[in-house]
């Protein structure tokens, strides 16, 4: 009878350790799924951030098809451009 118990003991001592070392050590592991959930966090923040990007540039398209006064201002920022016989003054420090 105890000589039953025990093999049943091995027994399943045994599949604990084959699970266990299934977990820790096969292709798939626990160490390699955190490190996956890691670099999947890490991608989303860089999605999250791209798709920010994005809003922004399509404001700027819109802002650019329909805002005649945007537009003139980008022009006199950027391209130091004016209109036709004006008098342009540039500040020196």
């Amino acid at each position: 009878m105890h000589k039953k118990i025990y093999i049943a003991i091995v027994v399943v001592i045994f599949f604990i350790a084959i699970v266990v070392s299934q977990l820790l050590f096969s292709k798939g592991n626990i160490f390699e799924q955190q490190m996956l959930i890691q670099q999947i966090e890490l991608k989303q923040k860089q999605i999250d951030s791209l798709n920010t990007v994005i809003e922004e540039r399509k404001l700027i398209i819109e802002r650019l098809q329909n805002d005649s006064l945007y537009k003139e201002e980008i022009l006199r920022t950027r391209y130091g451009m004016s209109r036709k016989d004006e008098k342009v003054f540039q500040m020196v420090k």
